[in-house]
C-alpha cells in the first residue's frame, strides 16, 4: 500500500462500479452461489440441474431430498426473481442463464464469493455490500496511515458525490452509521474520540 497524498486516485476495485440497484441482491450468499454456478456454463441450466449444483455446494444435515426441495422452492420464489429483476439472469421455462452483458462482472462476484467462505458470511455481506462502504475500503486500501474523519469524508465527496459532497454531512453519516457498522465486523478500526480510521482486516477481498 502507498501513503501517496492522492489517496484513491488509482483504478477502483472490482465492486466500485457495481450499479447501486444490484447491491441488495448481492448481499445473499445463496444468490452469489447461483451466479457462480451459472457463470460456469455457456448454455441455459435447467432448474433441476441448477438445484443439484447448489445442493452439492451446501453443507447441510438435511436428507438430500429435503434439501433439494428447499433449494428448488427458494430459487423459484426468492432468488431467481430477484436476480432477474436486477438484470443479472435470464429465467425462462427452458432454464436459467446469465445475461449476455451483466451489470456485475465476474471479478466482482469472485470477490464476494471469498467472503462467503467466512462463517459469518451473511453478516459480512450485509455490512459491507454497500456503495459507500465499498468506497471507504477502497480509500483505506490506498494508505498505510490512519485517516481522520474529515479526510475520509473529503475523499468520499470526490469519489461518491451526491450528499457526500458536503463534507460535514458526510462526516456525520460516517460517524453515526457506516464506520460503526464496519467496525462491528472487524474490517476497520474507528476511534470516535480521536476520529481516526484504519483498515483492520487485510483479508477481506473487497478491493484489489
Amino acid at each position: 500500500m502507498s501513503s501517496d497524498a492522492h489517496i484513491g486516485d488509482d483504478a477502483p476495485g472490482p465492486l466500485i462500479d457495481v450499479p447501486a440497484e444490484c447491491y441488495e441482491v448481492l448481499r445473499s450468499p445463496h444468490r452469489l452461489r447461483v451466479l457462480e454456478v451459472l457463470g460456469r456454463r455457456d448454455t441455459r441450466l435447467p432448474p433441476a440441474e441448477l438445484t443439484t449444483a447448489l445442493v452439492d455446494r451446501m453443507e447441510s444435515d438435511l436428507p438430500t431430498g429435503q434439501a433439494r426441495h428447499e433449494v428448488r422452492i427458494s430459487l423459484a420464489h426468492n432468488h431467481l426473481p430477484r436476480l432477474e429483476d436486477a438484470g443479472l439472469v435470464d429465467w425462462a421455462e427452458a432454464g436459467v442463464a446469465l445475461v449476455d452483458d451483466p451489470p456485475v462482472q465476474p471479478a466482482a462476484i469472485a470477490s464476494l464469493l471469498e467472503l462467503c467462505e467466512d462463517e459469518h458470511a451473511e453478516t459480512l455481506l450485509e455490512a459491507l455490500v454497500d456503495p459507500i462502504r465499498m468506497c471507504i475500503l477502497s480509500v483505506l486500501e490506498e494508505t498505510d496511515r490512519p485517516l481522520s474523519l474529515e479526510q475520509l469524508a473529503t475523499h468520499l465527496g470526490a469519489h461518491v458525490g451526491g450528499p457526500f459532497c458536503d463534507v460535514e454531512r458526510a462526516a456525520i453519516a460516517l460517524h453515526h452509521s457506516h464506520l460503526p457498522a464496519m467496525a462491528d465486523v472487524g474490517v476497520v478500526s474507528y476511534d470516535p474520540d480521536s476520529k481516526l480510521i484504519t483498515r483492520d482486516d487485510e483479508s477481506i477481498p473487497i478491493v484489489q
